[in-house]
């Protein structure tokens, strides 16, 4: 007997052994892993729609519509910044871009925090490799909607499994004291009905259960967190709200490292999980921390929002470090141009989507109306300009060497289709987001307004006529325009009111190269049929396009 129990202990301790041996493979896998994306270019990904699941419940409409998110290709620029360990950082990430507004001190937070990451490295990894427990598994995303509705998660049969408890209870004291065959039937009977119940509920309740796993999850990150100095230091909210929790957490852990381990279906595991199902201590621990949480729905969601922040911050500091150059912008409010005769001031401004871009400095102090030819880079800088101002309000970083700019509300009109599915032709869409731009121009705030070929949907004489119309109205608001336009003829009839610049091309004799820098005053040049004949159309075509040209 003696020689079995040593057979099995022996057991036991080499299954702890292996496992001990794992757990710390994995770590080093992830630490290892931790270290090398940071500063990197993330990988190419597919859209994960399940970002925007924070956002969707905040209900912030003042911040980027999905119009001006699509034009600057913002799913592109998310996936760029996004290095986060958690899918809470992922959602917060993406709630910071749409939102799309920070107040003073709330960016001068953010940027302590940023490079707190950016200079402490293992302040960093050791936050990470924290944050990594939480990960982004499906559930995870669903955590703000769970919170959002966390009443309806309660188990319905919650007060019938606190009875049969306590009539387990009373069975068993019934045959201890007793010892009486009709006590152990009773005693039997119950457990049957326990563990039916709890075989049921638990197959009807699978989505709530295990949803629950990662709201826990959140929390004990939280507390680790909230436990080092450091971090109380850069997120005080965190170690505030966490106090509130200390019930909360009891219970769960085992419950979560119950289904933890009967998920991966050991034998041990199962047992175990069928002697939980018949005391039902599982489901009135389910049912009593999701009546905590609902108690403390405000608390929690501050506590998601700061790790989140804190993943963001991280993703932000490692985004920096991948950039071939930055700058932290500097917001300057005032009506019109400042005392320097400015609105917006950017220095060696480029597009982060680019690998090796070229930079470009402009000084607007009014209006901006942009010529140039086909593939110059006309479309490319407005873009540039448009995304550093959201990323300047979003994450306090642009791709430049330096910006200056008051706060703004940016608004686009860029890549208009026609939409065959409710009949509208590409006119017609384009002057309703034209439209849709007037309706939002008001004195609170600044607008930065970015066309691409304004109106190109009509002909023309009625094209140029309707064109200057709109920017002389748009000249005359608390907006700063900036429009790239093939119309030559707008960058006379309207110099009183827009600074001109373009963007040229050197023609050679079989190519064509270009410079992608801006240079003041409008264009000059015409590459249209000097791209035709580089394309290889056939002569007849190209000798009909230099007739009719001259």
């Amino acid at each position: 007997m003696i020689a079995i129990l040593l057979a099995i202990l022996i057991f036991f301790l080499f299954l702890e052994f292996n496992r001990l041996l794992s757990l710390r493979s994995w770590k080093k896998k992830v630490k290892e892993y931790i270290r090398g994306k940071f500063g990197t270019v993330p990988k190419e990904k597919e859209w994960n729609d399940k970002v925007k699941g924070y956002w969707q419940l905040a209900g912030d409409d003042n911040g980027l519509d999905d119009v001006t998110w699509n034009d600057l290709s913002m799913n592109e620029i998310f996936n760029r910044i996004n290095n986060c360990d958690t899918s809470a950082g992922e959602e917060i990430l993406y709630w910071k871009l749409r939102r799309n507004d920070m107040e003073d001190e709330e960016r001068s937070l953010f940027e302590k925090r940023v490079s707190a990451f950016s200079g402490d490295e293992t302040l960093r990894e050791e936050t990470e490799e924290i944050l990594y427990n939480i990960g982004k598994e499906s559930a995870s995303y669903y955590i703000p909607s769970y919170m959002d509705e966390i009443e309806e998660y309660r188990l319905k049969t919650g007060w019938i499994c606190r009875g049969l408890q306590i009539l387990l209870v009373l069975s068993l004291l019934a045959v201890v004291i007793t010892q009486a065959d009709a006590a152990e039937l009773v005693c039997l009977a119950v457990c049957v009905v326990n563990l039916a119940l709890y075989m049921v509920t638990k197959m009807k309740y699978e989505v709530e259960l295990g949803l629950s796993d990662p709201a826990i999850q959140i929390l004990e990150t939280g507390k680790k967190l909230s436990e080092r100095e450091e971090i109380r230091e850069l997120f005080p909210a965190l170690s505030e709200r966490m106090d509130g929790f200390k019930k909360v957490l009891r219970g769960s852990r085992f419950l979560r490292t119950q289904r933890a381990n009967t998920a991966t279906g050991d034998v041990g595991a199962l047992l175990l999980d069928y002697l939980m199902g018949i005391t039902l201590w599982q489901l009135t621990v389910y049912d009593s921390m999701v009546r905590r949480l609902s108690e403390r729905t405000e608390e929690y969601m501050e506590v998601y929002r700061e790790i989140g922040e804190m993943d963001a911050a991280v993703s932000t500091a490692s985004f920096r470090q991948s950039l071939p150059w930055y700058c932290v912008p500097e917001f300057v409010e005032a009506e019109g141009p400042d005392e320097n005769g400015r609105m917006i001031f950017m220095e060696d401004i480029y597009h982060p989507l680019i690998a090796d871009p070229v930079e470009n400095t402009l000084d607007l102090n009014r209006g901006c109306l942009i010529t140039g030819s086909n593939a110059s880079g006309k479309s490319t800088f407005i873009k540039a300009v448009a995304v550093n101002a959201v990323l300047a309000q979003s994450v306090n970083t642009c791709a430049a060497g330096k910006m200056q700019m008051p706060h703004v509300q940016v608004l686009t009109s860029m890549a208009v289709r026609d939409d065959l599915t409710v009949g509208e032709s590409y006119f017609i869409r384009e002057i309703r987001y034209l439209k849709r731009i007037l309706d939002h121009l008001n004195d609170r705030k600044t607008t930065l307004c970015v066309i691409d070929e304004i109106l190109r949907g009509t002909n023309t004489g009625e094209r140029i006529r309707a064109s200057r119309a709109i920017l002389e109205y748009l000249a005359g608001k608390d907006c700063i325009p900036l429009i790239a336009s093939h119309d030559k003829e707008l960058t006379v009839l309207l110099d009183r009111l827009y600074d001109n610049y373009h963007f040229s091309e050197e023609m050679g004799e079989d190519d064509i190269s270009f410079g992608y820098k801006i240079v003041r005053g409008p264009a000059t040049s015409q590459n249209a049929v000097k791209l035709l004949k580089l394309a290889g159309f056939p002569e007849e075509i190209i000798r009909e396009c230099e007739k009719n040209s001259v």
